[in-house]
């Protein structure tokens, strides 16, 4: 395969070596040309059919579902044009335009961070994309395709191959220029970090960037990174100069914290302290992981963001502080979430599941009503969150509430296990315990989600069907 270039870094026209006779012609290209390019592998074929005069573009999907494409024309003809739209690109803002062909054989190596389109030049053009990155509607976006800034001379095209009638959709035609999109498209490649990596949210959410295509990820946890060693914390964020922090780091033990007051808010106070000082120092965006003990959970209605917080356990009251540290980065995200659970780790779920191979019988409170929610889809919305500047505090949950006993049953009955649920009070739980060794629990921990939505972000799914795909999840991987 001959690669090549053209005015646009990294964009590159692709000629196949033919191999041919009176019967036709074979080429080839391989997985390994296209990875040289940038492209991280096929994740999807599309294909187009569009008569003399339609244009399609110019578009792109926003980040983490931006696009890589290899595009090719099968039958037809058409003038394929790019825009570089990475702002810290020597050719951002400028555009090539070639001609695709079935008989010139040429593909377009369209990298991510493009803005991408053509115009048919006959009446059966069949247009062909390979596309490294998953469709998402949602995602769509794209620029004006005749911005004057551009330089784009359609004019000249039309005139040259007697298009009179350029025909485009309403959406297309009534875009922005690229001066007034708000595009954070980049050519340098994003770094992220990860604190709290062998967690069940930390796995998850470098498990998302790995999938997106991301390769710049520093994912650690306690051992590599003590986040109370402000001098460690420091230097690991200065070196790797991340563009991105999910601290995912935290005490989570929520009764021994009762018990170790000083060492939980060394972790989840000084510790977060240290790292929003680090991020600061570098520009980074900090997205702090933070949960429903914050609030005390005796309000009648749903809790929204800007809901008094009155934490009553250490646990809760510690997060809340790191919070505040957080705050002083300008560019952060807060994310609340409640009753998680993942592949990596101890949860309720797995709980469940191996008390119900020993008893017949399991007593769980009814009392105390929340959330529950998939580290997957908790990741897939972080990520996203995150390539934005939407920034502020969140609650993110799968949608829907219930209590731990509703829970446990839809557990039992969807894994068709036969230990029955007995309803109970948080009091009659703990009956005959030592309350001080244990952490209070808000009764209501019902989120109010909506600003997600009202931002621009989706719904997490429901949480059972949370809950089912995490147990197809958990068969599999007790199957390997």
């Amino acid at each position: 395969m001959e690669k090549i270039v053209t005015e646009l870094k990294d964009c590159f026209i692709l000629e196949t070596k033919r191999f041919g006779d009176e019967r036709g012609y074979f080429e080839s290209v391989t997985k390994e040309q296209l990875e040289e390019l940038g492209f991280k592998g096929i994740y999807q074929i599309s294909n187009s059919k569009s008569g003399k005069g339609i244009v399609r573009g110019l578009h792109f999907q926003k980040d983490p579902y931006c696009q890589a494409k290899v595009v090719r024309c099968h039958r037809g003809a058409v003038i394929d044009v790019v825009v570089d739209i990475r702002k810290d690109s020597p050719s951002y803002g400028k555009h090539v335009a070639v001609e695709l062909t079935p008989e010139n054989g040429r593909m377009l190596y369209v990298p991510r961070g493009f803005a991408h389109g053509f115009v048919s030049l006959t009446d059966d053009t069949l247009f062909e994309y390979y596309v490294d990155n998953k469709y998402m509607p949602r995602m769509e976006d794209g620029i004006l395709w005749n911005d004057p800034e551009l330089g784009i001379d359609w004019e000249g095209i039309f005139k040259k191959y007697d298009i009179t009638n350029p025909v485009l959709s309403a959406k297309d035609q009534a875009r922005n220029t690229l001066a007034e999109s708000n595009i954070e498209f980049l050519r340098h490649e994003k770094k992220y970090l990860i604190t709290g990596y062998k967690g069940q949210l930390g796995y998850d959410i470098a498990r998302e960037l790995i999938e997106r295509g991301e390769t710049n990820i520093l994912a650690i946890d306690k051992d590599e990174m003590d986040i109370t060693d402000r001098d460690q914390v420091m230097k690991i964020v200065k070196d790797f100069h991340p563009d991105v922090i999910f601290h995912c780091a935290a005490w989570t033990a929520v009764d021994k914290a009762e018990e170790m007051e000083d060492l939980v808010y060394q972790v989840n106070v000084e510790g977060t302290k240290n790292l929003t000082d680090a991020s600061i120092e570098v520009g980074a965006k900090l997205v702090y992981i933070s949960t429903d003990y914050v609030f005390d959970g005796l309000k009648d209605g749903l809790y929204k963001e800007d809901d008094e917080a009155n934490p009553k356990s250490v646990y809760g009251k510690t997060k809340f502080l790191g919070e505040e540290e957080v705050r002083r980065n300008p560019n952060h995200f807060i994310a609340r979430i409640s009753w998680v659970f993942g592949i990596n780790g101890k949860n309720f779920i797995k709980t469940m599941l191996d008390l119900s191979e020993k008893y017949d019988e399991l007593k769980v409170v009814n009392d105390q009503i929340g959330s529950p929610t998939y580290t997957v889809d908790l990741a897939k919305l972080l990520v996203e969150m995150a390539q934005t500047d939407k920034y502020g505090t969140y609650h993110v949950n799968n949608d829907g509430y219930c209590s731990w006993a509703e829970f446990a049953q839809y557990i039992m009955e969807s894994n068709g296990k036969k230990t029955k649920i007995n309803f109970v009070s948080t009091e009659d739980y703990y009956e005959g315990k030592d309350m001080s060794k244990i952490a209070y629990r808000p009764r209501n921990s019902r989120l109010d989600k909506s600003k997600l939505v009202e931002n621009g972000f989706e719904m997490l799914p429901d949480w059972k069907d949370a809950t089912d795909r995490y147990c197809k999840e958990l068969k599999k991987s007790f199957r390997k």
